[in-house]
């Protein structure tokens, strides 16, 4: 004859089985969501893989391009390679840079170095050059540092260092 005890026990027990039903069906809805997730970051990096590596070729293909119209790079060219991509500047005319050398210095304004680069761009477009620079200014005294080291001038006159 059943007691009341094992009425209990048995209670017990069908309770336990029923968390346990819940949590091995949580668990999988767990399992199923984390794996959705994975599978979207890693769709996201491969996107970002791709574009990068989009990027890189275009940038290299622009620099070649650059090279067979200007003359080398680190004699003709200089290359900067910028968080938002790579920036390729052209030797400028030597009379045109001492001229802005002598009139503005070791440490030339923003605007200054902006009027010394600009027509030394050669990749990207202007268009998207200046984007760049509106996200970081100083991109233009890095650049302009490249444009007088090309022209036989130290960065550190640019930078003041």
């Amino acid at each position: 004859m059943p007691t009341i005890h094992d009425d209990e026990q048995e209670q017990a027990r069908d309770a336990e089985k029923e968390l346990e039903a819940q949590l091995d069906k949580k668990r999988a809805e767990l399992a199923t969501l984390q794996a959705g997730r994975e599978k979207s970051k890693r769709l996201a990096e491969l996107q970002a893989e791709l574009a990068e590596t989009e990027r890189k070729c275009q940038e290299e293909a622009a620099l070649a391009e650059a090279e067979s119209k200007f003359g080398p790079l680190g004699k003709k060219l200089a290359a900067l390679d910028t968080v938002d991509g790579l920036v390729i500047v052209k030797q400028h005319d030597g009379v045109k840079v001492r001229l802005w050398a002598d009139k503005n210095g070791e440490k030339p304004s923003v605007q200054a170095c902006r009027e010394l680069v600009r027509p030394c761009v050669v990749h990207p477009a202007l268009e998207r050059f200046d984007e760049m620079v509106k996200d970081r200014p100083l991109l233009l005294v890095t650049a302009a540092g490249k444009v007088l080291e090309l022209a036989g001038i130290g960065a550190k006159e640019v930078s003041g260092k």
